[in-house]
């Protein structure tokens, strides 16, 4: 007689549902029963323990509009599927897709007292979020990466399953989750200490056990005193570009940034190369991401003392922030070069 096997149920966005790219975002929830997308992979990884019965779907952009009422939705159609293990993603370093991913695998853990597992890169806004409420396997930025991190996932939630042993963050390769556990090591805790602190004594490196929060501290920009005054500059992490892409810029995971005069970037062929938004209305109306006839109006009515011709771009999706303070920097020091005062950031 088969011995009963395990139901895993999954959840994707609509790029990996196999429903449609960023045009679909906005599509609802709906259910396969049947592994659609990366679950084909964990149903492969988990066959001889599981069953994948069925994959959740919804749209990026539904997710992240209706956030209470998506997570109420989906949390009741993987409830009708009667899983025994919930996987979620994996959502990379995609920003939307970690938040709904997070979401659900905190939500469903919670609702119904099963495991959860998903997995993002270390620097998707998702992971502090939730980092506590799941098991979240560090991925790399990109996608093409998937079936290197899937077998991480599978493996650790085949064992949640089985009661087994899960290991610490660093040696499992998830992130951190802060939550203290019993174990014994081959050195009691004043040893190790001591240990430790010798290395410390002699400048040799040594790893602590208790590593706090590294959180940067950004000092808030002094308010504009006078905007009948003021220098004004428009910056965008939005990804308008000339056709020619003159400065490389690359659809994501972009470390270069953009300086273009305005009315000979929309005279010209343009178009917008970020990958992570629908760049439609942008490419219908530029006006929409730069606000640069409004603000000339300020201009010649006096309400505002400058704008500056060029715009500064940049392309936000999948940025590292180690990349995203260069390119700051750089755009910074180009603003201070010129004299500008402030600046106004339009995003997607």
């Amino acid at each position: 007689m088969e011995a009963k096997k395990w139901r895993v149920v999954c959840y994707v966005n609509q790029f990996f549902g196999q429903i449609g790219g960023e045009d679909m975002a906005h599509v609802g929830f709906s259910v396969k029963e049947e592994p659609v997308g990366p679950a084909l992979l964990f149903q492969n990884l988990l066959k001889d323990d599981c069953d994948v019965v069925g994959t959740v779907i919804c749209g990026d952009n539904y997710f992240a509009e209706n956030t209470d009422k998506a997570v109420a939705e989906g949390v009741e159609l993987v409830r009708g599927l009667k899983p025994d293990l919930f996987i979620a993603g994996p959502a990379f370093n995609a920003g939307r897709y970690g938040i709904s991913c997070g979401n659900m695998a905190a939500a469903v853990g919670r609702e119904l007292g099963i495991p959860t597992v998903t997995g993002m890169f270390p620097e998707n806004p998702a992971v502090d979020l939730f980092r506590k409420d799941t098991y979240i396997v560090k991925t790399a930025i990109l996608s093409s990466t998937l079936r290197k991190v899937a077998p991480t996932m599978a493996s650790i939630g085949a064992r949640l399953l089985k009661h087994e042993h899960i290991g610490s963050a660093e040696s499992e390769g998830y992130v951190i989750r802060d939550i203290i556990l019993n174990e014994e090591q081959p050195q009691n805790a004043a040893d190790r200490a001591i240990e430790m602190l010798l290395k410390k004594i002699k400048g040799e490196p040594f790893k602590s056990e208790l590593l706090p929060p590294n959180f940067d501290v950004v000092e808030p920009a002094p308010p504009v005193a006078d905007l009948k005054t003021a220098r004004l500059a428009l910056v965008s992490d939005g990804g308008l570009i000339p056709q020619t892409n003159p400065d490389k810029l690359k659809p994501n995971g972009s470390t270069t940034v953009g300086c273009y005069n305005w009315d000979q970037l929309i005279a010209e062929p343009y178009f917008v190369i970020h990958s992570g938004y629908d760049g439609t209305w942008v490419m219908e109306n530029p006006y929409r991401l730069f606000p640069v006839d409004v603000l000339r109006e300020e201009v010649e009515q006096g309400a505002l003392g400058y704008l500056d011709d060029e715009v500064y771009v940049a392309c936000g999706n999948c940025a590292s922030v180690a990349a995203s303070k260069a390119k700051g920097q750089k755009i910074a020091q180009a603003l201070l070069d010129k004299g500008i005062t402030a600046a106004i950031l339009t995003s997607t």
